[in-house]
């Protein structure tokens, strides 16, 4: 189960970095992962402000980046060049860029605390 669908993505968190088409396998594991990081407590929190779908949607391109091998440092749009960010040691790491998506959202809730 996704925390967040292409609707919430597009309209609600304000996305277009994610194609329709492959926000599904995209959230599937944004929302795995949010359940590794909160100990499975993201499926019973519920809040107004709809952090957890958030931090779903900001994992998710997170994920979509780490996949395409980092952040886009240069791109030329005549004959088409990209140029990744990937082992540049200014640039976050695909675990930090995870890291500081899910805590964007979900630090002020308290599932990421693992005290008593």
């Amino acid at each position: 189960m996704a925390y967040a669908t292409y609707d919430f993505y597009q309209e609600s968190f304000g996305g277009n970095a994610i194609p329709q088409a492959d926000f599904d396998r995209f959230a599937k594991r944004a929302s795995e992962y949010l359940d590794l990081v909160t100990h499975g407590r993201a499926a019973f929190y519920w809040d107004d402000e709809d952090l957890v779908k958030k931090a779903c949607c900001a994992v998710a391109e997170a994920i979509k980046i780490n996949e395409e091998g980092g952040g886009v440092v240069a791109e030329s749009v005549g004959k088409i060049t990209r140029n990744y960010a990937a082992g540049i040691t200014n640039t976050p790491n695909e675990e930090e860029r995870l890291s500081i998506a899910v805590c964007r959202y979900l630090l002020p809730t308290g599932l990421l605390y693992l005290g008593v």
